[in-house]
């Protein structure tokens, strides 16, 4: 808890030179404290508390790629209508724009879709801030996934972190 309190703290800082306006830091607020609400309890297979993963993520998201509050938002909340309880409705209700909840769809993996169909879905949207949460997400998770040895996450996630940063050098190339 101390932890994900300090990460927050260090992500709260950094997010200082994003905002555009004041309501950016109360929108980044809320959406950590929904993330931190969701996944109460949960656990990685380390063993430390899951919401440091959307934390490593958002603040990946502000000091690597200089992305705005929407995308530390989305960040922040990547994983929660996927693994939690919480609705797209949910989100609705909470208050997120629609922009965020377009973003928070292409980034919710259904079960039934195959992954690297999600993948270019997500590459073939043009969603700048869906591609590059999701860049962060695989970074991080292949960063944890090889420190604890879990491989075959880790073949799926170099697969989809390689085709994603092809899409984006040939995006750029255009």
């Amino acid at each position: 808890e101390l932890l994900i309190e300090e990460k927050y703290e260090d992500l709260m800082a950094s997010c200082e030179k994003i905002y555009r306006k004041e309501t950016d830091r109360d929108f980044i607020k809320k959406a950590f404290f929904l993330a931190k609400e969701a996944h109460k309890g949960v656990r990685r297979r380390s063993g430390e508390p899951y919401m440091l993963h959307p934390i490593a993520v958002a603040q990946i998201a502000v000091d690597e790629i200089g992305l705005g509050s929407k995308s530390v938002v989305a960040a922040l909340l990547h994983d929660v209508v996927e693994d939690t309880k919480y609705t797209f409705d949910d989100l609705v209700e909470i208050g997120f724009s629609e922009e965020v909840i377009a973003t928070l769809r292409l980034l919710t993996h259904d079960k039934h879709t195959p992954y690297m169909e999600y993948i270019e879905r997500i590459c073939k949207s043009g969603n700048r801030a869906a591609i590059n949460v999701k860049l962060n997400d695989l970074r991080h998770n292949l960063a944890r996934g090889r420190e604890g040895g879990h491989m075959r996450c880790v073949e799926k996630h170099t697969i989809a972190l390689a085709y994603i940063e092809r899409f984006l050098a040939e995006a750029e190339s255009l």
